[in-house]
């Protein structure tokens, strides 16, 4: 398949194919004596799941480090859930940091209103 035959199956860009190519994210395409990609239609499903990892905040190099199976599922369930498990506690420790951050902010508001409101009715 050519590039923009897959990247529309896909639903991403010939550009972002050919940088996930340069990095090694995917199999490099062979060449046609035209000089043109050629891509197996196996590499759908593996776009597809990319921009799904990318989605829930995976790093290409999260992705990359990835092992990928042939078939309909590309990654085994052990590893897939691995992976989420170990994404969900980062992102929950992000909240729990956020939401800690959110406090301190709140409670500095609140001191600077009162001292603005102190100041302001002692003129």
């Amino acid at each position: 398949m050519k590039i923009g035959e897959i990247a529309t199956a896909a639903g991403v860009t010939t550009s972002r194919i050919r940088f996930y190519e340069r990095q090694g994210i995917i199999p490099s395409a062979e060449r046609g004596v035209n000089g043109y990609r050629d891509y197996a239609p196996d590499l759908i499903a593996l776009l597809r799941f990319i921009e799904q990892a990318q989605g829930l905040g995976f790093s290409l190099k999260e992705i990359a480090s990835i092992e990928i199976r042939t078939g309909e599922h590309i990654v085994s369930c052990t590893d897939a859930l691995a992976m989420l498990a170990e994404k969900h506690k980062s992102i929950t420790a992000l909240i729990a940091e956020a939401r800690d951050r959110k406090a301190r902010i709140e409670a500095l508001m609140a001191e600077l209103q009162r001292n603005k409101d102190a100041a302001d009715s002692a003129i």
